[in-house]
């Protein structure tokens, strides 16, 4: 009779043992599958800390080149640069247009997309920076490229 108890208490024990261990494997692969979709998620239990309440600048990094005149640059940066600032000029909304060059009649016309960073492409720079309130410094790095919608 001894024996079939400890047999009995055995098997209860090892069956809460396995009860247990399955239902913390559950738990917890239900909680990596959550960070996994979202590697920025955490558990109700962790998020009991404090944030203060201050403001900080934004932090956005930019894999574009910073890009100036007199300087060797990328040609794809370059023509992209031309292609945005072209793209804002025709943008009804921008109302920045004192940088385009007019033709003989008159009549505006955007940049050269050819690459190349000369005087007009600066100069579009420069007034685009003006407009949108950027320092303007005919620069085009991470707060213009950003403001072309690049970063």
């Amino acid at each position: 009779m001894q024996k079939a108890v400890k047999m009995m208490l055995c098997g209860a024990l090892l069956l809460a043992a396995l009860f247990s261990f399955s239902a913390f494997a559950s738990a917890h692969s239900a909680h990596a599958s959550t960070l996994s979709m979202n590697p920025h998620a955490t558990s109700e239990e962790t998020t009991t800390h404090a944030v203060p309440n201050t403001t900080m600048s934004p932090s956005y990094s930019c894999p574009l080149p910073v890009i100036a005149w007199g300087q060797k640059n990328p040609s794809s940066a370059v023509k992209l640069a031309q292609q945005s600032l072209n793209y804002w000029y025709n943008t009804p909304s921008s109302g920045f247009k004192k940088w385009v060059k007019e033709n003989s009649n008159g009549d505006p016309f955007p940049l050269a997309v050819d690459g190349q960073f000369g005087v007009l492409t600066q100069q579009a720079v420069f007034d685009f920076q003006d407009y949108y309130g950027l320092d303007s410094d005919g620069i085009v790095g991470r707060q213009t490229w950003h403001a072309l919608g690049h970063c």
